[in-house]
Order: structure tokens, then sequence, then C-alpha cells
């Protein structure tokens, strides 16, 4: 367990401290609803993109992804690419009219409020659906990033994770519910130049101990050469549990000895073991009657080593059947991390590069869009925004599959991959600079949760209160409740968060399909397409939040496709087919194309 390094904990106290202050200095500034929720439309291009960007990169960029190729391999990277296609496509295309549609033709402050006014939807239905879908999928998006401060607070700083998660938790929600808008932009900008600033320099000094691209390459390539050995003799386990004492099973178990102990960022946990087996006495006994622990390759190779000198020694066998039976148990993967395709199906390059459809629906990075100074600057955004992010994504893939060579060669004892840029933070630097790099990880995880809370509380305060229950409601009184819903959507999400085995990647791929398939679809068609309805738009979104809902916990365990996908696409299906059997209103098509003018 990690000890407390004063140097790390006053960087960290220093970068909360700075962050803070930002947002209690907007809190004087903050006048009206405008102010806090979309900083009166006056956010520069640069403040705009890296804003954009660093809401969007959330801990699962310096945590998730990594950890994805550190395990996987180059495979992973077709999400890498995917978001970058996305990403430009929606700065391309969305932007623009997005803005002059909620700055020129209607004064929309959130999404709801731009769906609500593009469709003229009077009733409200609309506002209310929108609403249910953000604090739904926002308030697991914002558990994805606690989950992630806490394991940076557990791995950095030795304490509990459940003080861990208050820690994190604590600092997030106090500058969101103080500063506003504002307040997040300008430490997103911080933020977001931190977060590059680390992703560069931790995989350069980890190439240079390494000895360069070769000598990475040659660890891999023995490391994924020994896992699929482990594989074969694996299979034979049921053979070689039914004659321990033979030489040749005495040699195959020797062999798998040194297989372990040459893949060592190799590792065994819950997740490896097969549904029917999860209660299993012998699996037990392997995870010491926790599973919430984990093994390395090279930790299991030392209890098989123990269990063979006593199998020589004493002539006993039950530890060695124990711990070959648990293993025999366990759900492995064939590596070969250095392809980038072979052992990826079809399917799954279409799932991965998915990723990228999602952009038109988040509306974190949407809102950002409307809050840009004007139509002139998208441009230079664009340009800022897809270059600051292609090389943030670059570095972070090369850093998790450098990590995979770093551990083999200086065997190094990894229980969560995607812990891998904190370890190698703190391994490589030495204390103050190793806490300026964590505190990338803290300002990745800040700028997004604290995008996605302000979103959620404009949604309480804004979409619910103001525009449907209390129609006068004075500006100060709005803000208080906007504040309240921060601190709404912090706890349950903090209760979802508990778990310290929740995996930060899984629970933003979810989130991110949910917004993506419900508010994606009806932003591109609302933004596009002339004849789309208020009905259509209604349909859209609660059969694309329904699709991915369905096809994650019913249908993806028996067809791998990532359910943004399917969803997506049932989600446009309906969309077209309601608007053709209703009728467009005469004032929603000159709405829209008072917008085509202004293009």
């Amino acid at each position: 367990m990690p000890h407390l390094n004063i140097e790390i904990a006053l960087m960290f106290v220093a970068y909360a401290a700075l962050m803070l202050y930002i947002g209690f200095y907007f809190f004087k500034k903050n006048k009206s609803t405008e102010d806090y929720f979309l900083g009166r439309r006056e956010v520069g291009p640069v403040i705009s993109a890296l804003s954009a960007g660093a809401s969007d990169m959330s801990g699962w960029l310096l945590m998730g992804l990594p950890g994805a190729l550190y395990v996987s391999g180059f495979i992973e990277g077709y999400i890498a690419i995917g978001l970058v296609v996305g990403a430009t496509l929606n700065w391309l295309f969305v932007a623009k009219r997005l803005r002059i549609y909620t700055g020129i033709i209607a004064n929309s402050i959130t999404i709801p409020d731009y769906l609500e006014a593009r469709f003229h939807d009077d009733k409200h239905i609309l506002r209310v659906v929108c609403a249910i879908v953000i604090l739904i999928f926002f308030t697991f998006y914002v558990s994805s990033g606690l989950v992630s401060g806490a394991k940076l607070f557990e791995e950095t700083f030795g304490i509990a994770y459940d003080y861990a998660l208050t820690t994190g938790t604590l600092i997030i929600v106090a500058y969101t519910f103080f500063g506003g808008y504002k307040a997040v932009c300008w430490t997103d900008m911080i933020q977001g130049l931190l977060m590059l600033g680390a992703l560069i320099v931790v995989p350069v000094v980890m190439l240079m101990h390494l000895g360069g691209f070769k000598e990475a390459k040659n660890y891999i390539f023995t490391s994924d050469n020994a896992s699929q050995n482990i594989l074969k003799i694996q299979k034979e386990i049921p053979q070689i549990l039914s004659n321990l004492n033979s030489i040749e099973n005495i040699t195959e178990i020797t062999s798998l000895v040194q297989d372990l102990n040459h893949s060592k960022d190799g590792i065994l946990s819950t997740k490896n073991i097969k549904e029917k087996f999860k209660n299993d006495e012998n699996i037990l006994k392997l995870f010491n009657n926790d599973l919430k622990n984990s093994l390395t390759f090279s930790e299991f190779a030392n209890k098989l080593n123990s269990a063979l000198t006593m199998q020589k020694k004493e002539k006993d066998t039950k530890e060695l059947y124990n711990l070959l039976d648990a293993f025999s148990k366990l759900s492995l993967m064939d590596k070969n991390r250095l392809e980038w395709f072979e052992g990826i199906s079809f399917l799954g390059i279409i799932s991965a590069l998915a990723w990228g459809l999602g952009y038109f629906g988040q509306p974190h990075i949407l809102v950002r869009f409307m809050s840009i100074r004007s139509v002139k600057d998208i441009p230079m955004a664009t340009f800022v925004g897809i270059s600051w992010m292609s090389l943030c994504l670059i570095s972070t893939c090369f850093m998790g599959i450098l990590g995979i060579a770093y551990v083999n060669k200086f065997n190094l004892s990894l229980h969560d991959p995607e812990k891998i840029f904190i370890v190698m933070s703190q391994l490589l630097f030495n204390p103050w600079i190793a806490g300026i790099l964590l505190s990338a990880i803290l300002a990745a995880i800040m700028s997004t949760a604290s995008s996605q809370l302000l979103v959620s509380s404009a949604t309480i305060a804004e979409d619910f209160y103001k525009r449907i229950l209390h129609k006068d409601a004075p500006n100060k009184t709005v803000m208080n409740l906007g504040r309240a819903g921060v601190l709404i959507v912090a706890v349950v999400a903090f209760l979802i968060s508990t778990d310290k085995n929740s995996s930060v990647l899984e629970i933003v791929a979810y989130a991110w399909a949910g917004f993506g398939a419900s508010f994606g679809s009806v932003m591109l068609f609302s933004l596009f397409w002339e004849n789309m309805t208020k009905a259509g738009a209604i349909a859209g979104m609660i059969s694309g939040t329904l699709g991915v809902v369905i096809w994650k916990n019913f249908i993806a365990q028996y067809f791998a496709l990532y359910e943004l996908v399917p969803a997506f696409l049932f989600a446009s299906l309906m969309i077209v087919f309601v608007s053709f059997v209703t009728k467009t209103q005469a004032s929603v098509k000159e709405s829209y194309k008072n917008m085509l003018k202004h293009l």
C-alpha cells in the first residue's frame, strides 16, 4: 500500500485550491441563469474548444482507455479513431447550426430548451422526456468520474476506497456548486492543457526507460506468446489433474509456471471466473475468500511453485490440485496485442468505431457549441479542439501499450490496468513532478464531472422548475435550485460508485451509448431534416433510450455489438416513421428555414 507522500499531497492541495478559487471568483459574477448555465454566450474559441475536449475526455482518457489497451492491445485503438472522426464531424456539421438556432432563432439555455423551441412543444412533453434521460445517464456518467477519482486517491495516498471516493466527490461538487459555467470553462482550459502535457511526457519517458520501440515490442511479444501457451496448457488441465505425479504432467505444470512469469502483466480477477463457478470452493480459496481481490500471473506462479515444492517434498498434491482446478475454471484471453485485425471480429471493429457516433448526443459537449461567442469562432475552435484531442488519444494509446512492456521488463505487480498512468507517474518522476502529472487525472475527472453536474442541475432548475412548475421564478431561486441539483445528482452518483471493482470504461460506455442513441439521433435529424415532427422527436428519444437499456441487459451477452449501434438505428427509424405519419406544423418549418438563412 502506498504511503502518504507529502510532496504529491501538496501539489494536489495546490491544484484543488486553484480550481476552488476559480469557482469562488465566478460565484460573485453570476447574476442570471444564463450566466450560471451558459456563461452569457461570451466564451472564446480556444476556451470553448479546450473546454469541450476536457469535459469530453474524463478520467477514462487517463485510466479507462490506457487500461483497455493494456489488456487487449491495439484493437482498442479503434475507439480512439472513432472518437476523432465523430468529434470532427460534430464540430463541422452540428456546431454552427446549433449555435445559430439557440442564439438567434430561439434563446435556448439547455438542450431541452432547444428541442422544445425547435418543435414548438407548448405542452413540455419533449422537455420532460429529455430531462429524465439526462438525469438517468448523467448520474451514471458522473459515477464513472467519481470511481476514477477514488482509484486515484486510493493508489496515490493508500487511503481506503470509501474515503478516497468521498474526498474526490467533495472537491468536484464544491467548485461546480459555486462557480457555474464560466468557472467550468476556465478550469477546463487549464485542465485540458495539463492533461495534454502529462499524456505526452509520461509515454516519452516510459519509452526512454524501455530502450526504444524495438525493445518494448520484444517484451510485449514475449508476454503474448506466453499467454498463448498458458491458454493451451489450461485446456489440458483436466487430463493433468488425473495424474499429478506423472513426470510428463509435472513438466507441463513447470512450463505453466515459466509462462506465467513471462507474462507478468496478466491478471486473474472476478471478471475471469466463468459464471457457473462463482461459488466454487477452490475459486474462493484462490482469491482468499474475497472476490474483490485479484492476482497477477506472477503471484499465481508463486503459488503454483510453492504447491509443486510441497508435492515433491511431502508428496502432498492437495494444494496443487486445488490451484489447478481453480485455474481451469477461469476465462483467459488469447492475446496478440500488437495486431490491428487479428483477434477482433467485424462487429468488434464496428462497436469500437461506433463510439464516434455518440458525440452527436452528448449534452455537456453540445452546450459548448451553444455558448461559443460567435459562429465565426467555430473554425478556430474546431482546429484547436481536434488537434488537442488527437494528440491526447495517440499518447494515451501508446501509454497503455508501453505499460505492458514496462511491467514485464521491471517486474511490477499491477492489479488494476486502469491505474497504469498513476503507477508510471509515481515511478518515473520525482514527487513534485508526479504530483503535477497525477493532478492531470484529477483535472480530467473534475472537468467532465463538473460539466455533467452543471447540465444535470440546469435540467432540474431550468427545465423542470422554471419552465414547467414556476415560470416567474426569480433568477436567484433558480440558481440556488440548480446548486441543489448538483448535490442531488452527486449523492446518487456517489452511491453508485461505492463498488471499488467498477470499471471506469464500462460505466462511461453505457452512459455514452445512452446519450448517443437518444439525443444523438434526435439532434442530427432536428438540425438537418425540415419535416421532422415533435412526435418523431419524442419517439426517437424514448426508443433510443430503451434500445440501449434492453440491448445492454438482455441481448449483448448473445450478440457482441456495442449497444449504441442498434439503439441509434432503431431511434432513427422511429423518428423517420413517426414523422411521416404525423403532421409538421407550419411554424416549425418556418423556424427551420429561418435557421438555414443564417448559415
